[in-house]
């Protein structure tokens, strides 16, 4: 009878053995290599939309006050710069360029967009009294261009009247003061060129 086995067998098998210290450290550091990438990520895209959310209020700020701004300026026939220098050098034929306009709408009343600088606001002064259009404001332009109309060409009189309104507007994230703004130093500049219909036809 052959001789029993069992115990060289048994003896022959690889002992099991749970993770090492050394492959635990390891695999450690690879999840946290992991996790901080994953955290990484995740913070660059909130900063990316919190940048993205930030342009979109500025855009749409500096989108309503020039379009307003613009449209004003379109459907009336008097306008000259805010500046008394400025308005002497436009009637003599100058292009010129101020940080105010002013114009007179429809029921003659007067309209006057001006650049409040010590408190960085674009306001505006109507028959209502003085209201803010856009807070935050970095620039405001109005460079205008003047020309003569058909009574001033016949009398020999100076240029009375605007031919083309280009104006520029930046503006900037403040503090926050609603929903969607922030406090970086996001900037946005817009600009738009205008005809009054009425000074063109």
């Amino acid at each position: 009878m052959p001789p029993c086995l069992h115990g060289d067998l048994r003896s022959s098998r690889p002992r099991r053995r749970g993770i090492g210290l050394v492959e635990l450290l390891v695999s450690l550091s690879i999840v946290a290599s992991l996790l901080t990438a994953t955290a990484v990520a995740v913070n660059a895209a909130f900063k990316a939309h919190e940048v993205n959310q930030e342009q979109a209020v500025l855009l749409s700020k500096a989108r309503v006050s020039l379009a307003f701004i613009t449209s004003q300026i379109r459907t009336t026939k008097l306008h000259a710069p805010d500046d008394t220098d400025l308005r002497a050098d436009f009637a003599t034929g100058k292009t010129v360029t101020d940080t105010a306009l002013v114009m007179y709408d429809a029921d003659d009343n007067l309209l006057r967009f001006y650049l409040d600088a010590a408190n960085k606001k674009l306001m505006v002064t109507t028959d209502t009294g003085t209201h803010t259009m856009a807070s935050n404001v970095e620039a405001f332009s109005v460079t205008m261009e003047p020309m003569r109309s058909a009574t001033s060409i016949r009398t020999g009189g100076g240029w009375d009247l605007l031919k083309r309104a280009t104006i520029q507007l930046t503006v900037k994230a403040g503090d926050a003061t609603g929903p969607g703004e922030g406090t970086s130093t996001q900037s946005l500049t817009l600009s738009g060129s205008v005809m009054p219909r009425r000074n063109a036809w």
